[in-house]
């Protein structure tokens, strides 16, 4: 049975949300092969680690190139080149033919206008001939998989779907401290994630939270940049609005445990994390009914027209009315949540990859 080689590039940059599932599929990876063959982490020269993920150690891989993409590109081809290669952040060497890559989603084809003109030229061209090159894709949803085939860059029977794991933000205890430096009381506001990006939608739930019936109670936007940012892009959010700024893991945990509602209004996405992690921390979601959502909230949210804020509105008060309502989306979301562990998620990626070995 071959080894198994994984693109540690990750490991050496600011983890963002893709960066970070690549660590824990990385250790999932890991640890379901254990036992059966060899896995190395192989990463550029210089790489530290990252404290978050202790367990990951790198393989320093040097060569003509020893950063960036020719590191990517190039060495790292050549330094796994008797393994089975797996690719976990979108991008994978074109020069190894036993490769796997993970390509989360199809966002550069469906809204190029929210990455640099560069940014989505670049993954439009070279996804596809990843895709073509690999011998096997992965990605996290079948709305996903969809996409992909969609837009040229593989064909519904060499792509396998799995489900990222939701269960990482339980490692971190709650930080209760957050709600009392913005001056909030458990169970008293609406929450939603910061972000400019169009498709991210936040524009919806400012409009929807600007009508008198759900004035009194606040909108706390966690994450994201700060309120200039939003009104330079024309959105106008509600008077009391909080905004946070960068939270932790456990400032993060915090939050959603005393959110009444999370609004989650993606126009599109290839997973969605935060409302899978907001069940986890038993708070009610509303959800855009687009992307993925439908696939991985199931039955455990309110869904809702993603364009539509005057739908968000009567969702939001009908939880914030409702308790045996907001009871029930709480135990709907536990459930679902449950399912959706890193645990689950390596033992279906051990499945997939196991039978390239």
């Amino acid at each position: 049975m071959k080894s198994i080689a994984i693109n540690g590039k990750f490991l050496g940059a600011n983890l963002n949300g893709v960066h970070r599932t690549a660590a824990y599929f990385s250790r999932e990876l890991a640890k379901h092969s254990a036992g059966h063959t060899g896995v190395r982490l192989l990463t550029p020269p210089g790489t530290v680690g990252n404290p978050e993920f202790p367990g990951l150690v790198g393989q320093t891989a040097s060569g003509v190139f020893n950063g960036g993409q020719g590191w990517e590109m190039v060495t790292l081809p050549m330094a796994a080149r008797d393994d089975l290669l797996v690719n976990f952040c979108n991008l994978a060497p074109l020069l190894h033919g036993n490769s796997v890559v993970m390509i989360h989603d199809a966002q550069t084809f469906l809204h190029p206008e929210d990455y640099t003109g560069k940014q989505a030229m670049f993954y439009r061209a070279l996804l596809p001939w990843i895709g073509k090159r690999a011998r096997r894709i992965l990605t996290v949803s079948e709305f996903s998989r969809g996409s992909l085939v969609a837009h040229g860059v593989g064909t519904r029977d060499k792509i396998d779907v799995v489900h990222n794991g939701t269960d990482h933000l339980l490692d971190a205890p709650p930080d209760p401290l957050v709600l009392s430096r913005h001056g909030l009381t458990s169970g008293k506001y609406v929450m939603c994630l910061g972000s400019t990006k169009g498709y991210k939608n936040i524009r919806a739930v400012f409009d929807a939270m600007r009508d008198a019936s759900v004035q009194g109670i606040p909108l706390v936007v966690a994450g994201g940049p700060p309120p200039a940012q939003y009104e330079a892009a024309g959105w106008q959010p509600p008077a009391g609005t909080i905004f946070t700024g960068f939270v932790s893991d456990a400032e993060m945990r915090a939050l959603l445990e005393g959110a009444a509602v999370f609004v989650f209004p993606s126009l599109t996405e290839g997973f969605g994390l935060p409302p899978v992690e907001a069940m986890h921390c038993g708070c009610p979601v509303v959800s855009a009914r687009a992307g993925a959502m439908p696939e991985v909230v199931g039955q455990a949210a309110l869904m809702v027209s993603a364009d539509r804020p005057d739908e968000y509105r009567a969702a939001i008060e009908s939880v914030l009315r409702d308790g045996e309502l907001a009871a029930r989306l709480r135990a709907a979301g536990s459930a679902r949540a449950a399912e959706l562990t890193w645990d689950a998620a390596g033992a279906r990626l051990w499945q997939v990859i196991r039978g390239l070995l």
